[in-house]
């Protein structure tokens, strides 16, 4: 039997964004592609109509979501609780969902975008086609150039979980090198509106993480009931206009 069409896909995954939401079940959004910020109830936030539903190619990208949403879910579980026993396969599905997390992240203000190609079918014949963003996260897993956090060996770095205040967002993923150019040697991911997960060389001093989440992120902005601004934002060009008035939102030690 067919599998049938998710219409309302999530950008950022329900269960995981659920963490930020308040016992009304609801969160804060920033909506960047509408410059807006609004309260939401979890089932409604970063909701985009069949935006994993490829136009051209035929692999399930939502289905693959899917399985990698459930075995990460888990993983991040377990890290929430402080759970030592993280083993291998833990471990690998925590870092196919913050590679998920990134490959949407990278598209996650193209979703509306249409890109016109052309199609070379095993026939020899062409034909005229618009690949959408499902298409092009597909497409953009054969790129040599995208970092694959999978490969850059995590599992063998230091892991370590922080306190402070954190929001979320397309960008959460956060990449740092010591020097422009140099690899990645910190990976940054906020577990929950108060953990960090931070795996690689610690920080050497207090790193504003909300504003880095923010700058980074192409869409969507999540965060605890009170902790984003409402209404239209102006200037929508500085992260600061984002943030609620709470320096603890600010940054974490």
């Amino acid at each position: 039997m067919a599998r049938e069409e998710v219409r309302r896909a999530h950008m950022l995954t329900k269960a995981y964004i659920r963490a930020w939401a308040d016992g009304r079940n609801r969160v804060d959004v920033i909506d960047m592609g509408r410059k807006h910020g609004y309260a939401s109830s979890v089932n409604n936030a970063t909701v985009r109509s069949f935006a994993y539903e490829p136009n051209v190619l035929t692999r399930d990208l939502e289905q693959e979501y899917a399985v990698i949403e459930s075995k990460g879910m888990q993983a991040i579980a377990k890290l929430r609780g402080e759970d030592p026993t993280m083993d291998d396969e833990t471990v690998a599905a925590l870092m196919a969902f913050l590679d998920m997390h990134l490959d949407r992240g990278r598209y996650a203000d193209q979703t509306e975008v249409r890109t016109p190609a052309v199609l070379l079918k095993t026939d020899g014949t062409t034909e005229d086609v618009e690949f959408n963003v499902a298409d092009r996260l597909l497409l953009s897993q054969s790129m040599e150039d995208v970092i694959r956090l999978k490969a850059l060996g995590l599992e063998s770095w230091g892991w370590q979980i922080l306190p402070g205040e954190f929001v979320t967002g397309d960008g959460a993923v956060l990449l740092f090198r010591e020097t422009e150019g140099a690899e990645v040697c910190t990976v940054a991911f906020p577990l929950s509106p108060t953990q960090l997960l931070l795996i690689g060389k610690p920080f050497d001093g207090p790193v504003a993480l909300n504003p880095l989440v923010a700058s980074k992120s192409r869409r969507w902005l999540v965060g605890r009931p009170g902790s984003l601004r409402k209404g239209i934002l102006v200037p929508v060009d500085e992260v600061e206009a984002v943030l609620a008035d709470d320096p603890e939102l600010a940054s974490a030690d």
